[in-house]
């Protein structure tokens, strides 16, 4: 099994050597996304990454030059339209090989019956991802099929080496309430005492009855923190009592697409999280 490399890793689409030519350029929608697509291929190639830095997955906004990697690419692996509404569309438009992840498992909906999107928050999930690009990938590029399979297995107990320790460091919190409801996965992975969003939607401020209410739930003793998110200003929070945590970037808009990128991400949540005590 060939060695992650991450200084090969780059944002092109494009392979630096004709060596690689049989290699399928892979565009994906999300930091997260791409790394795991990065573990899975190792020194083959280098995914690209949609979301600019700093971005907000859920308003994903594709430049030409964005169009023009998705129709040339060799796979596109997303999440679903449930995540990036555009990128949707413009892969109804284009005939290109592609890997909805959500769609391929076992989702955890709101309670509204939406689908909540952020799966990858989920080392469970991130594992199952891990060997689906492996498979698509592999079905595309057969002469690397091993490759694939075994950068995937070894991707998938670096994850399981993680879990093991964010389960020791993710316990006595106390209950907690986020931006939006976007860390079910995540909570529900650790058994976190978490009460759910503050926003009524994905792109949506918390409005003035949502403060007033999580401010007597904090009253109460029903909710002890409060943690705002990256992209949003969390100004009108601090009149609800709570705790304030660090911001929370669920997305992790300013990292590359590099194998380590997925844990990194579920690193930083952890610490900010286990802030709540």
């Amino acid at each position: 099994m060939k060695r992650l490399l991450p200084f090969l890793l780059c944002t092109s689409p494009a392979f630096a050597s004709p060596a690689f030519a049989e290699v399928p350029s892979v565009v994906t929608d999300i930091p997260p996304v791409g790394s795991l697509v990065a573990q899975v291929m190792g020194d083959l190639g280098a995914p690209m990454v949609l979301l600019d830095k700093g971005g907000d997955e859920h308003e994903l906004a594709l430049k030409p030059s964005q169009m023009g990697a998705i129709s040339g690419a060799g796979l596109v692996v997303w999440v679903g339209e449930d995540l990036t509404h555009e990128l949707g569309h413009a892969l109804e438009a284009v005939d290109v090989p592609k890997l909805g992840l959500l769609a391929e498992t076992q989702t955890q909906d709101y309670a509204d019956g939406g689908v909540n999107p952020h799966a990858w928050l989920s080392p469970a999930v991130a594992k199952a991802w891990l060997g689906l690009i492996a498979a698509r990938l592999s079905e595309i590029d057969p002469a690397h099929a091993a490759t694939y399979a075994a950068n995937a297995a070894q991707a998938q107990t670096q994850v399981d080496a993680l879990d093991a320790r964010l389960k020791a460091q993710l316990v006595g919190l106390k209950p907690f309430v986020t931006w939006h409801d976007a860390y079910g996965y995540f909570a529900t992975s650790y058994a976190l005492p978490y009460q759910g969003g503050l926003a009524s939607g994905e792109a949506h401020d918390p409005g003035a009855a949502s403060v007033a209410a999580l401010q007597d739930r904090v009253a109460k003793g029903e909710v002890a923190c409060l943690f705002p998110e990256a992209q949003h200003d969390p100004a009108l929070l601090a009149a609800t009592g709570a705790q304030m945590g660090p911001a929370l970037d669920p997305v992790g808009s300013d990292l590359d697409p590099v194998p380590g990128a997925w844990a990194t991400l579920m690193t930083r949540l952890a610490d900010g999280i286990a802030t709540c005590r």
